[in-house]
């Protein structure tokens, strides 16, 4: 992990403006901020009972909970074997709200138009926290996609009722992947896919805790190669390689904003909960991505 801490990182020289001049003056073609090999940072966002009234207008909005197969996202690669078992057991997740990790460009636009003032409604001020967050760590504006809302992936052992899908819930891993939503979306002219940013925000955690999965493979965007940990050139990673790969486990901290560049190979853990009728069990995130744009602003969307 040393190596990844000393290059590539967000250099802010002491001669540097300050926040506000930069947000006062937002052209530059290029971002100050490059998260590049670190590791993910942990940004402090919301306190645990901003995090509990957040949970509860989570669960009260379960109408509008769409469930979703693992191995479903843009981001990952396909499992047809994996996926067949799982909806078997029909062990699925959910999101909440508009997300461009399960849609086509045309249904985020449907659901958004359709959901976006209910969720503004609920979460509006989270989504100011989350803003303002990560627009004092990496001191540059920040501002939402459309104005949109952000989404939430929910994981609930509600749909683990037998003993064989807790097994299976407790060892499957999504895909490994990096992330490159932002291709799904249209930018202006000139917007390079190199600078762009990931971020989850836990909500509501497992008992056990839960994190991120971090495979130690890069993908270097700026030179367009995979590099090891050792930086050196590597073939692109398949995903039953990136399995064999070493890995740790980034934790999450409820309220805590885990922010990174998406390039690592990463996913999500196994959801390792009871089943359903020896409790309810949830991991809850809000789940966004950035982009850079040169009229001089950090773009965040779900």
């Amino acid at each position: 992990m040393a190596m990844w801490n000393v290059l590539f990182t967000a250099v802010l020289a002491s001669g540097s403006p300050s926040l506000d001049q930069v947000c006062e003056n937002p052209k530059r073609s290029t971002p100050v901020y490059h998260h590049g090999f670190n590791p993910p940072v942990d940004l402090p966002c919301i306190g645990e009972e901003f995090a509990e009234d957040t949970f509860r207008k989570i669960l009260e909005m379960r109408e509008e909970w769409k469930a979703q197969m693992p191995g479903d996202e843009a981001t990952v690669g396909a499992m047809p074997e994996l996926k067949a078992l799982l909806k078997r057991l029909d062990l699925h997740y959910f999101t909440l709200g508009a997300t461009h990790n399960y849609m086509i460009a045309t249904e985020v636009h449907a659901l958004a138009e359709r959901i976006d003032e209910k969720m503004q409604k609920a979460f509006s001020s989270l989504y100011e926290e989350v803003r303002k967050v990560l627009e004092r760590h990496m001191r540059e504006p920040v501002r939402f996609v459309n104005g949109r809302h952000l989404a939430f992936r929910i994981f609930s052992n509600e749909v683990i009722k037998t003993m064989e899908a807790q097994q299976v819930a407790s060892r499957v891993h999504s895909s490994p992947h990096y992330d490159m939503i932002a291709e799904n979306l249209d930018w202006p002219q000139g917007t390079r896919m190199n600078h762009t940013i990931s971020f989850t925000l836990p909500i509501k955690l497992p008992p056990a805790g839960h994190g991120l999965k971090i495979y130690h493979a890069y993908y270097d965007s700026y030179n367009d190669v995979w590099v090891d940990m050792d930086l050196n050139p590597i073939e692109p990673i398949s995903t039953d390689q990136a399995f064999q790969l070493d890995s740790h486990i980034h934790p999450y901290k409820t309220g805590v904003l885990a922010l990174h560049s998406g390039f690592e190979l990463h996913c999500i853990p196994p959801f390792n909960a009871p089943m359903y009728n020896e409790g309810e069990v949830y991991r809850i995130t809000l789940q966004g991505w950035g982009i850079w744009t040169d009229d001089g602003y950090w773009n965040i969307f779900s």
